[in-house]
């Protein structure tokens, strides 16, 4: 099970856009800048023990080692973050990490998605003045996440059209609609528990996750709460939810 530091460098860097092919180990994630460089990103503390309130990045390279580093500090970014109805903390808390007595969290106040996202883009463009245009992409493995049961046939065809769209997309996907009927079966209760375990065996190896269909069925929502649970982005097709999203009635406004 992934540690907290983890789960908070996945929300950043999980997909793989900003450092390519991460690799979360411990507190750090490790992953590709370009060719024969690589980038380490970590939590650390500003001279308070335990206090991790600052984003470093360290650039590698293959042959000269240590290149350059960039301490993000969260009170630059996002400043001081006022606590509503805490008498303790009247004036704001600067955001960090607290790490007390075995358990870490965020001290007071919780990050929001605009937060995360301020980071990612403080990271990215620190990245960029450093990373070689001409280095493709490399690709991320998606997870396809989709209906199975009821229509067995129709929905395994579903997900293959869908897999089809992100592998001519350049991304590699991981449809286990492709992998698991042709040996185990869906109608079989162990079997098919075998293989939902799998998929989210799957889901934890991948670098996005993409829900497809109008609805979510149980096998699904265990396996986006899976990713959210790692980090993992997971991916809703917009274009499916236009198509079954219901129209408004048309009628005089009250």
């Amino acid at each position: 099970m992934s540690n907290f530091f983890e789960q908070e460098l996945r929300k950043l860097f999980g997909d793989g856009e900003i450092i390519h092919d991460p690799v979360f180990v411990g507190r750090a994630c490790v992953g590709g800048l370009d060719a024969g460089r690589q980038v380490r990103a970590e939590f650390v503390t500003m001279g308070h023990a335990d206090h991790y309130e600052a984003l470093r990045l360290t650039l590698l390279d293959n042959d000269l080692g240590v290149v350059d580093k960039l301490t993000l500090r969260l009170k630059d970014l996002w400043g001081k973050k006022e606590i509503p109805n805490n008498p303790y903390l009247k004036s704001g808390v600067d955001p960090h990490i607290w790490v007390n007595d075995g358990k870490t969290d965020w001290y007071a106040y919780h990050p929001t998605p605009s937060d995360y996202q301020q980071l990612r883009q403080a990271a990215g463009s620190y990245l960029d003045a450093f990373r070689s245009q001409n280095k493709e992409h490399s690709p991320k493995l998606i997870y396809i996440c989709a209906p199975l049961r009821g229509e067995v046939e129709q929905n395994i065809e579903f997900a293959r059209q869908k897999a089809q769209e992100v592998f001519l997309s350049g991304d590699v996907p991981v449809c286990p609609h492709l992998m698991f009927p042709p040996f185990a079966d869906p109608g079989d209760p162990a079997q098919d528990q075998a293989a939902r375990d799998m998929g989210l065996r799957l889901v934890e190896l991948c670098q996005q996750i993409n829900v497809y269909g109008p609805v979510l069925t149980p096998g699904m929502r265990a396996e986006t709460q899976r990713a959210q649970d790692l980090g993992i982005p997971v991916i809703f097709d917009q274009k499916q939810q236009e198509k079954t999203r219901p129209r408004p009635k048309r009628g005089r406004a009250r």
